[in-house]
């Protein structure tokens, strides 16, 4: 059984927001929704400066603490380690985004355009009919995308090349091969994280995360 991770080179991240940013308007996301972010921390005294990037999304865990706390059952891993949620299983009670230490849920309120009073624009329009209030989303790994053969968005969109893609269970794949020199976000609440960092700097990636 295949196990999909990523790994993101920090020490190339720009923090230019292409992953987010192309993230947000492929999947014509509502205003409140999003599924990708980028932390900056910086640290010292000018002139001796420390800059981390740090991008986020969901860390398609091993132990998710999301799945443990649903109460109908509606997320899922699939056969790929990849978390999902069925809409139709999900009532919005809002349970698995507390219980997510990333952050990396959002339970819709509403679905409004990013362009105020003068959206939606056509593609918002095409893409909201997905998007239900009072049901919970997140980062699939680009699922459509996959079911394609293509790497998901935030992968090809990143100008630095600091993402690299692939099956953690092949341990001749690229990914496997970072991830086994790489580090996890809150590794101390045993999730299991499939989303890894190479980091060479100073600042501590957990004290970045809550920044």
């Amino acid at each position: 059984m295949a196990r999909l991770g990523m790994v993101i080179n920090l020490d190339r991240c720009i923090g230019c927001h292409a992953c987010s940013v192309g993230c947000a308007v492929s999947r014509g996301l509502p205003a409140d929704d999003r599924w990708s972010h980028v932390k900056e921390f910086t640290s010292g005294t000018f002139p001796d400066l420390e800059v981390t990037y740090l991008p986020t999304l969901c860390m398609q865990c091993a132990k998710p603490l999301c799945m443990a706390v649903c109460p109908t059952g509606a997320t899922k891993i699939d056969d790929d380690g990849v978390v999902g949620i069925d809409p139709d299983e999900c009532i919005g009670c809002g349970s698995c985004k507390t219980a997510c230490p990333y952050g990396a849920r959002v339970v819709l309120e509403s679905v409004t355009s990013n362009h105020g009073e003068a959206g939606p624009t056509e593609h918002e329009a095409h893409h909201f009919v997905a998007h239900k209030v009072g049901i919970t989303e997140k980062c699939t790994f680009c699922s459509d995308r996959r079911a394609l053969g293509e790497e998901p968005l935030c992968v090809k969109t990143c100008v630095a090349d600091a993402r690299v893609f692939g099956d953690l269970e092949d341990e001749t794949s690229e990914v496997a091969k970072l991830a086994a020199q790489s580090k996890v976000l809150l590794e101390s609440e045993g999730t299991e994280p499939s989303v890894y960092y190479i980091y060479s700097g100073e600042n501590d990636l957990d004290e970045v995360f809550h920044s």
